[in-house]
């Protein structure tokens, strides 16, 4: 197999000159080492004494590798503000196009499926007329992540807001809150959020909404105060009082439930006396009263935190020019991550914890 090698360009052993087609090579008999005829003479014998104790064949170098230039990264991202290379069409961080030219413009025909090596779908535009994105599979190939959820960044959520604008004030979960902001405004009608309906004030004081998630996080704790007060201090002496005038045992009848009969005669007590039936569907009323504001989030938290977005990007870009707005808006974006922790454990402590002091 070595004389079938082209020794052109490899470089002799011995003297370190590369080997020209008017070169008189040699070779080991023994590993098929190249020599220049004089070079081995002058040598005597091959150099190569471990290739031939281990029973090897010598191989020529591999070329060499093509030096890696670093390209300057001087592209700004519109959403995240991430900066990218300068050949770049799309963000090196979070994938959104890059503004300067079309970034879904066809270029150079690259062979695809098996018509070359290295070959590549060519990438198609997500963004159809209609603002929805196409999304297909090309052979194995997935069709690119978009962090907008087909949302342009360049359309205009409000009066001088762009969805791009917003992006970087939600950062976190953008996939959703986009086209969720987008569908709110076409269609003027929310969209609910089950997040916002199952946490309520703690989700908008962790999506950074601290005026309203105040409010409601206090309204939820005194509402929740109030059912067990009503629980511990209305309802059961209320319940206790009844089955004493029906002649009740109260340890008995607790322990293994009422008959047909106590029931009756306790609803009889109750007509008699409407004010009783208040005192024990006080605690139910408590509860009834959070689940129509947790409701009420759910339903109305979307529109909310969108009005939040639209007004904080406002006041930002009103504010001293001198400030990059991005930046601004970086520091004010995202979610508070230590509020839902705390938010967690003072869950835990008002759940477990207050109800053994009452």
């Amino acid at each position: 197999m070595l004389s079938m090698i082209n020794f052109t360009g490899i470089k002799c052993p011995v003297c370190g000159k590369a080997f020209t087609d008017e070169d008189d090579i040699v070779v080991c008999p023994k590993c098929g080492a190249p020599y220049h005829r004089e070079c081995y003479q002058e040598k005597g014998q091959c150099i190569f004494d471990d290739l031939h104790e281990k029973g090897r064949e010598w191989a020529p170098p591999p070329p060499p590798k093509p030096p890696v230039t670093a390209e300057v990264k001087d592209r700004e991202c519109p959403v995240c503000g991430g900066l990218s290379a300068h050949s770049s069409r799309f963000c090196d961080h979070c994938g959104a196009p890059l503004p300067g030219q079309n970034p879904f413009a066809p270029g150079p025909q690259v062979p695809f499926q098996g018509q070359g090596a290295g070959s590549r779908p060519p990438v198609q535009n997500p963004y159809q007329p209609g603002g929805t994105p196409q999304g297909r599979y090309y052979g194995q190939m997935p069709f690119m992540f978009d962090p907008m959820g087909g949302v342009s960044p360049a359309d205009t959520l409000d009066m001088g807001v762009s969805y791009g604008d917003a992006s970087k004030l939600v950062k976190q979960n953008t996939t959703y809150y986009m086209p969720t902001f987008r569908y709110i405004k076409q269609t003027g009608r929310n969209k609910f959020n089950f997040c916002a309906f199952l946490f309520s004030g703690a989700w908008m004081l962790y999506r950074k909404q601290y005026k309203y998630g105040i409010v409601v996080t206090a309204l939820m704790f005194l509402l929740y105060l109030l059912y067990l007060a009503a629980s511990v201090f209305v309802a059961t002496p209320a319940l206790l009082g009844l089955m004493q005038q029906a002649g009740i045992d109260v340890s008995a009848g607790l322990s293994t439930g009422l008959t047909n009969e106590q029931l009756l005669v306790i609803s009889q007590l109750i007509t008699e006396e409407p004010s009783l039936y208040l005192e024990l569907c006080l605690p139910m009323m408590c509860l009834l009263l959070m689940l129509a504001l947790m409701i009420f989030i759910g339903v109305r938290g979307n529109k909310m935190y969108m009005r939040h977005c639209i007004v904080t990007v406002r006041r930002v870009k009103s504010a001293d020019l001198s400030i990059e707005p991005n930046m601004t808006l970086d520091q004010k974006g995202g979610v508070n991550t230590s509020v839902a922790v705390c938010m967690f454990v003072c869950y835990f402590l008002l759940v477990n914890v207050v109800p053994l002091l009452l």
